[in-house]
């Protein structure tokens, strides 16, 4: 007997390519992603997967498999949907995939407000850059997504709400006083960054360079890819930094850290929800979809 879950792992390690990352994104382990790909092969009397230049890819056999698996899964998707039609009582998993940024505010509480809507469904959510939010929808692994900045042509999409970016640091830095600095200024200040495919990065980076900065000479002294630990690492009284407004707010009124108007710097980014391009949004993904719509001006406070 072949049940759904192991059809479901199956198909997400032939589209990541990889054991390791099928697990990460279905969250159990990799010997259980092992176990269960050795149990459909016992089941299916053949191997599914074999190594090629260090990725994993499909038999001739698997890919057989595959192309039913997807079949099935695809009408699994349409059975819950008319189910849910008719009952309340409705079972499934949403896979959502939500930039960095968005995660450390807001979309945390939208999603637990979602849940209570359908409080027998999972959630699994994929937090990472745009980047690789888009690289996960793309392979067939996530459902939906939420990202930082315009996606690829390969997906639909739709403008959920845009989003500030402000240059803030400590209560203490000669910056702090003066409230308005020169974009030249920067070259003389230490800087903490975000990692060089955030998508934060990538509207300040262009931003600066539009104002004429040649970003290579900053002074990045440090780079992570949590929002929370550079607001964290400022607030404690290092440094320079610049983050989505929403996630300072709170620690503006408080005064424990500060923003710095930068002359004639703009940063507006839009944030998108997406999904693939050629494929039914699933029941979940849809209703989901319809929630952060209606939540828009909940988010933007």
């Amino acid at each position: 007997m072949i049940d759904i879950s192991k059809l479901k792992t199956f198909i997400a390690v032939a589209d990541l390519g990889s054991f390791s990352k099928a697990s990460e994104i279905l969250y159990i382990t990799q010997p259980a992603v092992t176990q269960q790909i050795k149990a459909l092969e016992r089941i299916v009397g053949a191997k599914l997967f074999q190594r090629q230049g260090g990725r994993i890819v499909l038999t001739d056999e698997g890919k057989r498999i595959y192309e039913i698996a997807k079949n099935l899964l695809g009408n699994y998707e349409s059975l819950m949907e008319e189910m849910a039609k008719i009952k309340k009582d409705f079972k499934d998993t949403l896979l959502l995939g939500i930039s960095t940024t968005l995660s450390e505010y807001k979309v945390p509480e939208l999603i637990v407000e979602f849940h209570q809507q359908f409080p027998n469904i999972s959630i699994r959510a994929l937090v990472d850059n745009s980047q690789h939010i888009e690289e996960a929808l793309a392979s067939g692994v996530l459902n939906i997504g939420i990202i930082e900045r315009e996606p690829s042509g390969r997906f639909n999409s739709i403008k959920w709400f845009m989003d500030e970016i402000l240059f803030f640091t400590h209560p203490y830095h000669p910056f702090a006083q003066k409230g308005e600095i020169d974009p030249e200024e920067l070259y003389n200040t230490d800087l903490i960054f975000r990692e060089v495919s955030s998508g934060t990065r990538k509207v300040v980076k262009e931003e600066l360079e539009r104002l004429g900065i040649i970003f290579e000479k900053l002074r990045i002294k440090i780079e992570i890819n949590c929002g929370r630990s550079i607001l964290s690492m400022v607030r404690k009284g290092y440094g320079c930094s610049f983050l989505s407004r929403g996630m300072l707010e709170k620690y503006i009124d408080e005064g424990s850290i500060v923003p710095v108007k930068i002359r004639g710097f703009n940063a507006i980014r839009w944030y998108y929800i997406i999904y693939p391009e050629n494929e039914k949004l699933t029941f979940l993904a849809s209703r989901f979809m319809k929630f952060l719509l209606s939540r828009a001006k909940l988010v933007l406070g």
